[in-house]
């Protein structure tokens, strides 16, 4: 038989994992949203990744990541 404080903790974690979960579903849906937006350049044998939203301002950087996490933070993508 479980005690008050195993049960507890056993839903302690149950919702800390759906809570990591939500999150990360979000951020996976967030960047499909910010792919159309990205852009490839080749610039001295070098892939740059670049973003021009409309209405923003110019964002490269080496990391597609970055990129997305640039137009996420700053609700371009929603």
């Amino acid at each position: 038989m479980k005690t008050n404080y195993e049960a507890r903790n056993e839903r302690i974690d149950r919702l800390r994992i759906a809570t990591q979960n939500r999150h990360c579903e979000r951020i996976e849906r967030l960047e499909k949203k910010a792919a159309p937006m990205i852009g490839e350049l080749f610039r001295e044998g070098r892939t740059i990744h670049y973003a021009w939203p409309v209405g923003g301002k110019y964002f490269e950087s080496l990391s597609w990541v970055t990129v997305a996490d640039y137009l996420i933070k700053n609700k371009y993508v929603r």
